[in-house]
């Protein structure tokens, strides 16, 4: 009795001290003060920023793979945002030092709560924690955990061999897992119950760790948002001339004709973290960076891991939006990229279509796709939305149904797979925020990165939601999300009105998440058939039964 009252005193002085406006927490590193805030429904959490997983990977430790952060003296500052790393486009607080994570927590003492942790979107090139706000995730009781990892030249150049393998953005990643199963429970979470997120190249990241044999036991679950490791933009095979590139435009000797990988590498890393970044401005397109098979982190090409079945067993979450496409679509119209790939679709069309343009017959298998979709190679207004399907299919929709039914086909170990596809059309939409007020054409489409605005609270972009539409369906993505999280199933129950299945081998079904969420079946594989025939690299991997030649 007397240690049950202990104990009971225990958890109510920790509940209280929890109430104040700062808590400090002892983390295997150091203390860490964090700071209150409230979630939505006025329900306090507590935020530590800028906590190091890494040492800094600057001087002698630039392009090498990453080190755990030593412990720190006195008691850490958790209530400043950290730098982003180095990147393009954006006009960013940044330093190379920029390997942090921040932890969101209603609990900031020893607890089980489920925890999920965030990769950034940005193409292994761009990113930054500080948009990607905790208030609707946090309000469901999760530990929401962001991480930065080092990305575009400093984060995934190699030379193709062991003097710089790669993948270094991907292992700093892991070692933010093994941070988080270090140290997570003392600020609210469970480490056997973390669930990995991420959209775009983040989802592609997760994909990545669940294929990894250095990310196995770091997590639990995972939810891939348009991205996975079977997308052509997601996977690399021109490393070492790309790195003799980027070496040429930065003076390094040699540097194109076949460099030296050690010479190469002791010239980069003398030049300055904003020339390397501006270095990529300077290439064709600068999303000239990202994964690559290196034997360790990635034993062998993605499709080959899934076929095979040779990853992490973990319950999944996959889907896409309804209209990827259209951002893309935009973005080409407006700096006239559809007009010069008309022209010259021999040199362009692959490129702008996404497709591995390492691929034999490159040129023959973008006509094949454009005809299919198009007709002749001409364009006009009147095309416009079968354009957009065109680059959602080449850049999202067929690689995440590839991932969807090859990890379903998997059932041995009873790990279940979770489909959806948002079709909700909200107030905003983020070809709004990069390009403008919407034209007529798109009025109607659900945009890639359209999913984010309903798990994260984008007010400081300014599209924040206000119809009670966009609020409900809100409400049901991040209930889904969290369920998952916690359970392994987004409906454990019926109290949302509706049952998410998992996707089956005899049929591919996922959930049309609107403001009235259904099951729905893919009935018309056709397009699907056409794509898995073409003679790509990624195919004949993936099902080498349909090529016998």
């Amino acid at each position: 009795m007397r240690f049950l009252v202990s104990a009971v005193l225990l958890w109510l002085s920790a509940a209280a001290a929890a109430e104040e406006e700062t808590v400090s927490v002892q983390l295997l590193q150091g203390v860490i003060e964090g700071s209150r805030s409230e979630a939505k429904g006025g329900k306090s959490f507590y935020s530590f920023q800028g906590i190091p997983y890494a040492e800094p990977p600057v001087g002698s430790l630039r392009f090498k793979d990453p080190l755990p952060a030593g412990a720190w003296e006195g008691v850490r500052n958790g209530s400043v945002a950290p730098p982003a790393c180095p990147q393009p486009f954006y006009p960013l607080k940044t330093s190379e030092d920029c390997l942090f994570l921040n932890v969101f927590t209603p609990r900031a003492y020893k607890s089980d709560l489920p925890v999920m942790v965030w990769f950034l979107p940005g193409a292994f090139v761009v990113g930054s924690m500080e948009i990607y706000r905790p208030e609707y995730l946090v309000a469901k009781d999760v530990v929401y955990v962001t991480v930065q990892s080092r990305l575009g030249i400093l984060g995934y150049l190699s030379t193709g061999d062991s003097e710089l393998p790669g993948n270094l953005g991907l292992k700093d990643q892991t070692l933010a897992l093994k941070w988080v199963q270090d140290n997570i429970h003392a600020l609210g979470g469970d480490p056997d119950k973390v669930t990995i997120f991420g959209q775009n190249a983040g989802g592609a990241s997760v994909h990545y760790h669940i294929l990894s044999p250095m990310s196995k036991g770091l997590f639990k679950r995972a939810i891939m948002q348009s991205g996975t490791a079977l997308c052509s933009w997601s996977v690399r095979e021109d490393h070492r001339y790309m790195a003799g590139q980027i070496g040429s435009i930065l003076d390094c000797p040699g540097a194109t004709e076949n460099p030296n990988s050690s010479d190469l590498v002791d010239c980069l890393k003398k030049v300055p973290a904003d020339q390397l970044t501006a270095a990529l401005l300077k290439m064709p397109t600068p999303y000239v960076m990202g994964p690559r098979v290196d034997g360790e982190f990635l034993p062998d090409h993605p499709a080959t891991l899934v076929r095979e079945g040779r990853y992490n067993r973990v319950d999944i979450i996959a889907g896409k939006t309804r209209d990827e496409g259209a951002l893309n679509v935009r973005t080409f119209l407006k700096d006239g990229v559809v007009d010069a790939m008309i022209k010259s679709f021999g040199t362009i069309g692959p490129y702008m279509m996404g497709l591995n343009v390492w691929d034999d017959n490159i040129d023959f298998i973008g006509r094949l796709i454009f005809h299919r979709y198009m007709g002749p190679i001409e364009f006009d207004m009147s095309k416009v939305h079968t354009l957009v399907k065109l680059i959602g299919d080449c850049y999202f929709n067929m690689c995440t149904m590839d991932a969807i039914e090859n990890h379903a086909r998997d059932t041995a170990f009873g790990n279940r797979v979770y489909a959806y596809e948002l079709q909700h059309r909200g107030q905003h939409t983020f070809t709004d925020l990069y390009m403008g007020p919407t034209p007529d054409w798109i009025l109607n489409d659900v945009s890639h990165m359209d999913d984010l605005q309903y798990l994260f609270d984008f007010k400081y972009l300014n599209i924040s939601l206000s119809k009670e539409e966009d609020f409900f369906v809100s409400r049901i993505m991040v209930d889904l999300w969290t369920n998952f999280a916690a359970t392994g199933d987004p409906t454990p129950d019926m109290s949302m009105g509706f049952k998410w299945t998992p996707t089956e081998v005899s049929k591919t079904s996922y959930l049309g998440i609107t403001s009235s969420p259904t099951m729905k079946v893919v009935d018309d594989r056709q397009d699907l058939e056409f794509w898995r025939n073409l003679p790509k690299k990624m195919n004949k991997l993936l099902y080498p039964e349909r090529f016998h030649n």
